[in-house]
């Protein structure tokens, strides 16, 4: 059965017309969802009491769900706080969503996951990040030694901590900045740990580049 998620775990908030935000569990009541103002949410712009929001989270099986509506806002000193009353009971998805932020830095592909397949040690550099998968790119020669749905290992570093994860690589795309680069789309096959400190990192990645543009 699908249960409520723990206190300050990140969820994603999703209104009728498809918008959709991430955002953190603050506080827990008796069909209560307290939340954090979506971080991406202009600060001109606010949701009227009384709006449907869906609130979703990953767990090992898929993805929760629960309905609710806006029922107040308010502030915890800087923070603004959502209560979204729930509706409903608590439903069940296979599909995930996934919040992606823009990455910098290097990382490495390292190949030779499955027996007998091609040795390849590419270099390139980040794009975007998820707790889902990557984009990254490399060099268009470099490219060509890759297949779809090779298995490899993804090396790079996010806030100082240092991943190497296996991956599979799901499409490549031109560079359309770079004619001699390919953009790589891989994604993950990790277990729920490395997913959740992911996506901590990509939660407080996401904060920190809000900061800086504000």
């Amino acid at each position: 059965m699908p249960t409520l998620p723990e206190l300050h775990r990140l969820v994603t908030v999703s209104d009728i017309d498809g918008r959709t935000f991430p955002s953190r569990i603050e506080d827990l009541g008796p069909g209560m969802l307290v939340l954090a103002r979506p971080l991406n949410l202009p600060l001109d712009h606010e949701f009227a009491p009384g709006r449907l929001l869906f609130v979703s989270w990953p767990d090992p099986d898929g993805l929760t769900t629960a309905t609710g509506t806006l029922v107040g806002t308010r502030s915890r000193g800087p923070l603004g706080l959502w209560d979204v009353q729930q509706v409903g009971e608590l439903g069940r998805s296979q599909r995930r969503q996934f919040v992606r932020v823009p990455a910098l830095g290097p990382i490495e592909l390292l190949g030779g996951g499955d027996p007998g397949a091609p040795f390849a040690h590419l270099a390139g550099h980040l794009l975007d990040l998820s707790e889902a998968g990557l984009r990254c790119a490399v060099r268009r020669e470099d490219a060509r030694r890759l297949a779809p749905a090779m298995v490899l290992t993804a090396s790079f570093a996010l806030e100082g901590k240092r991943f190497e994860l296996p991956a599979q690589v799901l499409r490549s795309e031109p560079d359309r900045r770079d004619a001699d680069a390919v953009e790589l789309v891989l994604t993950f096959d990790i277990g729920e740990a490395d997913a959740a400190e992911l996506r901590r990192l990509v939660f407080a990645e996401q904060l920190r580049q809000r900061r800086e543009s504000a």
